[in-house]
């Protein structure tokens, strides 16, 4: 029996336990005195059992529709994940064929190197064109002034350009939508 289910049984045992308990004391026909005296009537006793029932059956319900609730959403998010990795896969693929057609040329004894850097040319825009796709933006902030939620600073260096502005990007950034991929790696400028 799993942990929901025995939790399930506990609460509905202690509430059957505290309606007997309540039918004990209204045929002994006492209660607390600092409680209000229910009728000793046997209808209105059965009219409480039958609201606590009805109490009890609908929190059990509500409880239920809360574990189903909760394992649609777990299924929702897996199949959303699922659906955003096989779209990535997709369009990997597309340089993964480039990749592999420049392999077989690379053996080629007669290639010549122009035809090389047309190939590498012709990948860079193809991984472009997945990255915009993607919506995966590239960030390059030459000249642009330094933001460390965008910008990891290697260097700085002295420069006559205005302070903290990016003199030079080692390496570009990428970010998905609002979501940083990695920080551009750049060297700073400060005042001499």
């Amino acid at each position: 029996m799993s942990e929901e289910n025995k939790d399930i049984d506990m609460k509905k045992k202690s509430i059957d336990g505290a309606s007997k308990v309540a039918e004990t004391k209204l045929e002994e026909g006492f209660l607390d005195n600092d409680t209000q005296k229910l009728p000793e009537d046997e209808d209105n006793l059965g009219i409480l059992v039958k609201e606590n029932a009805r109490l009890n059956d609908l929190l059990l319900r509500g409880k239920a529709e809360l574990d189903n609730f909760q394992k649609r959403t777990i299924k929702q998010m897996q199949q959303a994940q699922l659906y955003s990795t096989e779209k990535l896969a997709s369009e990997l693929m597309v340089i993964i064929d480039s990749l592999e057609a420049a392999e077989k040329l690379s053996v080629d004894p007669n290639i010549k190197i122009e035809s090389l850097v047309e190939g590498n040319a012709l990948l860079l825009k193809t991984t472009q064109e997945v990255f915009n796709k993607l919506q995966i933006e590239e960030i390059n902030p030459i000249k642009e002034n330094f933001d460390p939620d965008f910008h990891q600073a290697m260097a700085t260096q002295e420069s006559d350009g205005p302070d903290n502005s990016v003199l030079e990007v080692m390496q570009k950034g990428y970010k998905l939508k609002s979501k940083l991929l990695r920080p551009a790696l750049v060297i700073v400028a400060k005042k001499k």
